[in-house]
């Protein structure tokens, strides 16, 4: 940033002392011949327009402010007699050489189209020295002769500018050298000034970058780098927040990890080593416990294939109303030991075009979770509607509900709930995330309502392919009762 901001100075710099170089060197005496002409010019058109008892007036002020000798001849009888006189300049043609003959030649050529300018050399000699100098002499004749006609000469003195350009030529120097060693220290002023909010946030990056969260990043006085800051500091707040469900994760993961890993590894021992331990009990505990270990590193690898974007989609259209009445019947076979009651109640049969796995997935994890957080009655509620071509399934709870400030957390990987810690409802966390990724996948909307010790409702669409109208019998029907 200060190497691009001195160079932008010291280009603009030179471009600056380039254009006032070119300038005065070449185009200064044709800009000086330019604005004398239009000067004289614009002179006679004001003379020209001015009333006959004012031309006195107006000549003395036009002659002193813009250094122009100015005579005024009224025309009569095919004579003219010099009314006005205004005399400014050292030499004058018009005052000091002008005879009779030349006076009407003036005249003559001025005649045909009301006005004529001529240049002359400052010694009287028609022909231009540029070493000597120029003048020029502007003739101008009145529109009206009804109060006799008037001709007005003006005369005005182009001098060479060729010392003038020489001294401005050494001050230009002097204003390169001061222009080019103000651009340098200004550049590195405002350059330092500018990239110090940049420094300091490049050094607090670096920290970030090392893990350490607690940083802050300021964009001093400017908007964007202000922006930047704001973006990087809440970029560190969400980096910190993941790494802390992260750490939670794999803490959880170790421990969830280990219970079953002691568990094999001690039911394993004891059918090894004791006589008549080898039972289907124990057995079954080392199956059941290789199950949950399965489930923990399954959840991991989805999670992963679904973030990375890796994960492909075998789309095929299914009854969706079929598969969460199976999903829903083998699942209730796990927990009808335990007292749970799941009830499922649909309107008609609806068919979608999605991949049946990984919605089979879906509510899985959805039924799971409501279980888990299920309140005293144990009851989970399954509802399919449909509205239009739309089908909507809800998974219900009279649980403990979550913390409203929660609800946007809850998709996320990592996140669990800091109220309830219980390793055997709470699980990694990753059964919402995966969710989330699946139905996001299938350009599904997704949701959850819920509140504070009232239960949970979460819920998903997708669009219908195929309707089947039939009466709902099967509606509320209770899939395993207590």
């Amino acid at each position: 940033m200060r190497r691009s901001l001195f160079g932008a100075f010291i280009l603009f710099s030179a471009a600056v002392l380039a254009f006032l170089w070119i300038f005065q060197s070449i185009f200064m005496n044709s800009v000086y011949r330019g604005v004398r002409t239009f000067e004289t010019v614009r002179c006679g058109t004001r003379l020209k327009e001015t009333q006959p008892d004012e031309i006195e007036e107006r000549a003395q002020e036009l002659s002193e402010k813009y250094n122009i000798c100015i005579s005024v001849y009224l025309i009569e009888a095919g004579r003219g007699a010099e009314v006005v006189k205004s005399h400014t300049n050292t030499f004058c043609f018009i005052h000091n050489t002008a005879s009779d003959f030349m006076l009407n030649q003036l005249y003559s050529e001025a005649k045909g189209s009301g006005k004529n300018m001529r240049e002359i050399s400052l010694s009287g000699d028609e022909r231009k020295d540029e070493k000597d100098g120029s003048g020029i002499i502007y003739t101008v004749l009145s529109d009206s002769e009804s109060e006799g006609e008037y001709m007005f000469l003006l005369n005005t003195e182009i001098y060479p500018l060729s010392s003038t350009v020489s001294t401005m030529r050494l001050m230009l120097v002097f204003v390169s050298v001061f222009l080019v060693v103000s651009a340098a220290i200004l550049s590195s002023f405002v350059s330092s000034k500018m990239s110090r909010p940049a420094v300091e946030m490049s050094i607090e990056a670096s920290h970030l970058a090392l893990g350490n969260y607690d940083v802050h990043f300021d964009g001093g006085n400017y908007k964007e780098l202000c922006d930047l800051a704001d973006a990087l500091n809440r970029a560190a707040a969400e980096l910190s927040r993941l790494d802390g469900m992260q750490k939670d994760l794999i803490a959880n993961i170790s421990h969830d990890l280990r219970t079953p890993l002691t568990m094999i590894a001690g039911y394993s021992e004891v059918v090894r080593d004791i006589p008549g331990e080898n039972t289907p009990e124990n057995m079954q505990i080392i199956i059941d416990e290789t199950n949950r270990l399965a489930s923990l590193v399954n959840d991991m690898l989805d999670l992963s294939r679904l973030i990375s974007g890796t994960q492909k989609l075998n789309i095929s259209e299914f009854s969706l109303t079929e598969a969460v009445r199976e999903t829903v019947s083998r699942y209730s076979k796990l927990r009808e030991r335990e007292g749970y009651t799941l009830d499922f109640e649909y309107d008609c049969e609806s068919e979608v075009r999605a991949d049946k796995t990984r919605i089979l997935q879906v509510l899985y994890n959805l039924i799971n979770n409501a279980v888990n957080y299920t309140g005293a009655d144990k009851r989970v509620l399954i509802k399919q509607k449909v509205t239009g071509n739309t089908c909507r399934i809800e998974v219900i709870d009279h649980g403990c509900g979550i913390a409203e400030d929660e609800l946007p957390m809850i998709w996320e990987r990592y996140y669990k709930s800091k109220e309830f810690h219980k390793r055997s409802q709470i699980g990694t966390g990753l059964g919402l995330s995966i969710v989330k990724n699946i139905l996001v996948l299938h350009g599904a909307a997704f949701g959850v309502k819920s509140k504070k010790d009232c239960g949970s409702n979460f819920w998903f669409e997708l669009n219908i392919s195929k309707i089947s109208r039939e009466n709902t019998l099967n509606s509320g029907e209770n899939l395993l009762s207590e």
